[in-house]
């Protein structure tokens, strides 16, 4: 794959309720514009390399947000989904038809609007990022890590190395360092198949966290998410700042 400009697309439901469990909700819409978009692209991504990395991130945000036991309430709900797939995004877009309806379980999402996001500021070698979707990051023996950790930045690495060995046929281009951060642990519960009845838990990190290392590598972590389970709608990061020379 080839990098490019970043793109980043956002979509805007209206809703009701949704299961507190709705990641993989969202992951089965984007599947389905994906579908509508080209069977053939969609065959290639999820069936015959469907235990390769993703090409895209994403997150949610719902307006006027109430949690009422295990369900969540809201009139809106906007998906941003990032990819440095150019052909991912085609497919995206022509796959998704303005006010289809999208079921989940026994609930439904109605798609009202869709519009490219602004491309991200110039990157240099010291960006601070904030978390559009938590961070998950754990250690070889699977346990969840929190940006506290002293072993969180060497994690991080191997997942960066991972997503530029998969994506892009290359090595990172030098290490990334953690200069700083400003995170919380949160716990969510989600679904990982659609046949599950039981719900699971992930650890992660959400808040601001600076990083430092070749512009290319971390322009790369805002393309394609970072951490475990992106297509689920984890680590997708936003730009807070950039720190440039004169600084």
């Amino acid at each position: 794959m080839k990098g490019g400009e970043i793109l980043r697309i956002q979509f805007e439901f209206q809703m009701e309720k949704l299961p507190i469990a709705y990641r993989l909700g969202m992951l089965s819409i984007i599947k389905e514009m994906i579908h509508k978009g080209s069977k053939q692209y969609f065959h290639k991504l999820f069936n015959k390399n469907k235990r390769e990395l993703k090409p895209f991130s994403h997150a949610t945000f719902i307006r006027n947000l109430q949690i009422d036991n295990d369900e969540l309430q809201g009139d809106r709900l906007y998906l941003t989904i990032s990819s440095p797939s150019y052909e991912f995004i085609m497919h995206l877009i022509n796959g998704s038809g303005r006010r289809t309806t999208y079921k989940y379980k026994d609930f439904s999402l109605t798609l009202i609007s869709k519009r490219l996001l602004p491309s991200s500021p110039q990157f240099t070698d010291k960006v601070t990022f904030k978390t559009l979707s938590p961070i998950l990051i754990e250690n070889k023996e699977r346990q969840p890590l929190q940006a506290s950790d002293p072993t969180f930045e060497l994690e991080l690495n191997y997942y960066a190395t991972l997503l530029a060995k998969e994506l892009f046929n290359r090595n990172l281009f030098q290490p990334i360092k953690l200069i700083g951060t400003n995170m919380k642990k949160v716990v969510i519960k989600e679904n990982v198949h659609q046949e599950q009845t039981d719900n699971i838990f992930f650890t992660g990190n959400e808040g601001l966290i600076q990083l430092s290392g070749d512009k290319e590598d971390l322009k790369l972590l805002y393309d394609c998410g970072i951490g475990l389970r992106r297509s689920l709608g984890f680590g997708l990061l936003d730009v807070e700042g950039v720190t440039y020379a004169n600084e």
